[in-house]
């Protein structure tokens, strides 16, 4: 059964560079070795989630709180440093720019990477299709992401992984570089694969798109659940994400 199980998870990032510089330490350091000096910072403190079929989600918090980085850990791009997660289900985890690409290969192959690594067969019918939707010139397929502009980017990964449905929709705020009219086409698929998927975690910034789609909402605060706020059922999942424009 789809589901997702988080345990008492933690997750500590490396500190690169955030050591001792003093002179003593300069001249004596290739004499001393001192066993764990790696400073860590914990980004997830001591979380527990459990999310069945038909579970609605959102994530608030301050810039900090560890909403992007919470949505990171249970999609795996991050391995826990401590606790367990369990997680059952096809996962369409939209989490920003460069997410799994390589920046260097032309956008056809990173495409192909995309679909392999997400469990799909990269044929010549359904990169066509992808490309379609992105709107761009079919000569671009040839061309490294690197010459993409942040909308076209977004394009391409957008079309890309939202190609099929999903068990579990992981959602991120990443969509308001792209211009007017793709945001309104994406917000229709958005909805379609909301509508479809068991699970929808959402990490945002805006309340009232929390309050309107999700049942509950899970405040965070550097990196811990602060609290948990049951929503009155919305009367549609439907996902509105397109943006208040002046």
């Amino acid at each position: 059964m789809v589901s997702i199980r988080l345990h008492n998870v933690c997750l500590d990032y490396p500190l690169y560079g955030a050591y001792d510089f003093s002179l003593k330490r300069r001249l004596l350091g290739r004499l001393i070795r001192e066993p764990g000096q790696m400073r860590t910072i914990r980004a997830i403190d001591n979380i527990t989630i459990e999310a069945e079929p038909g579970a609605r989600i959102g994530l608030a918090g301050p810039n900090g709180s560890g909403k992007s980085t919470l949505l990171r850990l249970i999609a795996g791009v991050y391995p826990p440093s401590g606790g367990r997660v369990a997680v059952h289900g096809n996962i369409v985890p939209l989490l920003g720019l460069n997410a799994g690409v390589n920046l260097d290969f032309v956008a056809q192959d990173n495409i192909a990477l995309l679909l392999r690594i997400g469990g799909r067969k990269p044929t010549r019918s359904v990169i066509d299709e992808i490309w379609a939707f992105t709107e761009l010139e079919t000569r671009m397929q040839r061309l490294p992401l690197r010459m993409f502009s942040s909308g076209m980017l977004m394009r391409v990964l957008f079309a890309t992984a939202t190609a099929f449905p999903a068990d579990i929709l992981l959602l991120d705020e990443w969509l308001s570089v792209v211009d007017e009219h793709f945001a309104e086409k994406a917000e229709m698929r958005l909805q379609n694969l909301v509508s479809q998927a068991a699970i929808v975690i959402i990490a945002s910034h805006d309340r009232p798109l929390l309050r309107r789609t999700c049942s509950t909402i899970i405040n965070l605060d550097r990196g811990r659940i602060a609290s948990t706020v049951a929503v009155e059922p919305p009367a549609t999942h439907a996902l509105e994400l397109r943006e208040k424009r002046a």
